[in-house]
């Protein structure tokens, strides 16, 4: 930040109502020459947008998934080929939506960049963000696309027996997508992604961002992703299954999951 940008920050922290006018009267500047310094300054993570919103001094980014959950649980012994009853719940997720929500709850601000449809369920995501005190300014609404969803099948117990998803709208999150949003990613204290997202731009952002970098692997399919970019990755997240995709061991117990970490330390 150069001594004029940081003088006109000042001066909008004093005065989030100030015009570009009255800063260029007291910067002795013409209203032009205040309109770039205000330009920078949105460019470069300090102001966001229109309306001199002054972007915290410290905050979370998260870079993940918003998806609407269907939970399914069976009453009794599943009958294949035919409806069986069972307790059906919805509820909103996405492990990047999950971990922003639980974030802003520990009162850490957090920002969300991600991709959600013009659908009902899109819209019910807006309307919780909101009561979350989520901040959704980087993320898109696709019009044209449906929120992801996930579909959770389980027996009497709990025991999941089966899932489904549909997380094509991910595909719009492309490193072009990405560095539309690079000022509040870059001055993030601390990036947090989750596998959903496509591969080359999780190694995008793992290549630009310079600060620590926390994943959340979901799924053991999609959790190969990172595996280029382990030596960028101070925090990774496993279960047994994904730490078994990435290091063929299947981590049950502190023994196997101390053999894992070892494992994933030497490649990256």
């Amino acid at each position: 930040m150069t001594e004029r940008e940081q003088q006109i920050l000042t001066w909008i922290q004093q005065n989030p109502m100030i015009s570009q006018q009255e800063l260029a009267n007291l910067a002795g500047i013409t209203r032009s020459g205040v309109a770039a310094h205000i330009s920078n300054l949105i460019r470069k993570g300090y102001l966001r947008g229109k309306g001199y919103i002054v972007t915290p001094p410290s905050y979370v980014t998260v870079v993940g998934g918003i998806s609407m959950d269907v939970l399914g649980i069976a009453c009794g012994d599943l009958m294949d080929y035919t409806s069986n009853a069972s307790h059906v719940r919805y509820m909103l997720g996405g492990v990047g939506r999950n971990i922003a929500v639980a974030l802003e709850r520990l009162n850490i601000r957090t920002s969300m960049v991600s991709v959600y449809g013009g659908d009902h369920n899109g819209e019910l995501f807006r309307i919780d963000a909101a009561a979350n005190g989520l901040d959704i300014g980087y993320a898109k609404q696709l019009p044209e696309s449906m929120t992801a969803s996930y579909m959770y099948v389980g027996d009497a117990s709990g025991q999941r027996l089966l899932a489904l998803d549909d997380m094509s709208i991910y595909d719009h999150m492309t490193p072009d997508f990405l560095r539309e949003r690079m000022s509040i990613i870059e001055n993030a204290d601390i990036l947090v992604l989750d596998t959903n997202i496509p591969q080359k731009s999780i190694e995008w952002l793992c290549d630009r961002y310079r600060r620590p970098i926390v994943v959340r692997a979901v799924t053991d399919a999609k959790a190969p992703r990172v595996l280029s970019r382990l030596s960028r990755i101070d925090t990774l997240i496993l279960d047994t299954a994904e730490s078994q995709a990435l290091t063929g061991i299947n981590a049950v117990d502190e023994r196997s999951a101390i053999r894992c970490a070892n494992v994933l330390l030497k490649r990256g």
